[in-house]
């Protein structure tokens, strides 16, 4: 390989992983709470890298919602009419999303990492803890795309 094809290969963006940006990480919000939602988009909206793509307010638009969308990261209410945020990710067969699961019930934080929840948001939580839930997130998915290679 001549110099001059050498630099053209270094100086191509792929050729620098690190410099790329990452891709942004697609949210879904479910919570029954109108408030709730209005929340987490600000909280989302103040983050880099976070793309909300959908808000449910019930479980089973959630498990629709989930399976039509395919986000990377699921921001999940515990107790909602119908079916609540334990159901949802039972009633999923394919390929789950990340998980953080916010609500005012602190009770269910065991049950939350049974089923490998990245965080547990117990309501109400401040913008320093919402911004430690998603860099767990962003190390969660680094660490899983790190495996796949």
């Amino acid at each position: 390989m001549s110099h001059s094809s050498q630099t053209a290969v270094a100086e191509r963006p792929e050729a620098h992983p690190a410099t790329r940006t990452p891709a942004p990480i697609r949210t879904l919000i479910v919570d029954d709470e109108p408030f709730a939602r209005q929340r987490l988009r600000e909280l989302c909206a103040e983050e880099r890298g976070i793309e909300v793509v959908g808000e449910c307010e019930h479980g089973n638009a959630a498990i629709q919602q989930i399976t039509a969308l395919r986000p990377d990261l699921v921001l999940l209410d515990v107790q909602m009419r119908g079916v609540n945020g334990f159901d949802v990710l039972e009633q999923l067969r394919e390929r789950l999303p990340l998980v953080v699961f916010v609500t005012a019930f602190e009770e269910y934080a065991r049950d939350a990492f049974d089923v490998d929840a990245v965080d547990y948001l117990v309501k109400p939580f401040d913008r320093a803890r919402f911004r430690q839930a998603i860099e767990r997130v962003r190390q969660r998915m680094a660490d899983e795309s790190g495996r796949e290679l």
